[in-house]
């Protein structure tokens, strides 16, 4: 195995740039009970911001995020329930990814203020976003960066 591929495979042996967290929240929302829940999915030393902002039908709403560097992201992720990450493992990975190398995941805000990080797919459910930027390299598949990301952490 060549240099630059070796080095993507020490340390945590996750390769992950940056991500970030997001979540949609209206004014009849507990704004702080979401940053608190987001604080401990990042963990210390990620801010968590909050905006107000109008709807486009005029009415007030959040967006709160926090950003995370590459070690913060890897510890974000392995907050993830292992059965989240067994059900991403076991539907695959090339969905989640996009053009440009972002691994997009989907969070159930209700279970993640009660301390449970779970993955979900539920269209009718309040969710957190997540964005995260892989570390690839030619010759490699975003995917099976992906992939190899989640076998770790299971």
């Amino acid at each position: 195995m060549g240099g630059i591929q070796y080095l993507s495979l020490i340390g945590n042996g996750m390769s992950v740039h940056r991500g970030e967290w997001r979540v949609h929240a209206s004014a009849v929302d507990d704004i702080r009970v979401i940053e608190d829940s987001l604080a401990w999915l990042c963990g210390d030393g990620v801010k968590v911001s909050t905006q107000r902002e109008n709807s486009t039908l005029g009415a007030p709403m959040y967006i709160i995020s926090a950003n995370m560097t590459a070690k913060q992201s890897r510890f974000s992720l392995s907050r993830l329930e292992s059965e989240s990450i067994n059900q991403i493992l076991k539907s695959g990975l090339e969905s989640k990814i996009d053009q440009d190398q972002f691994l997009h995941l989907r969070i159930d805000l209700a279970a993640l203020t009660m301390g449970k990080a779970r993955v979900t797919s539920e269209k009718d459910t309040m969710i957190v976003k997540g964005k995260f930027k892989l570390e690839v390299y030619p010759g490699q598949f975003a995917y099976k960066v992906a992939n190899s990301i989640f076998e770790r952490l299971g």
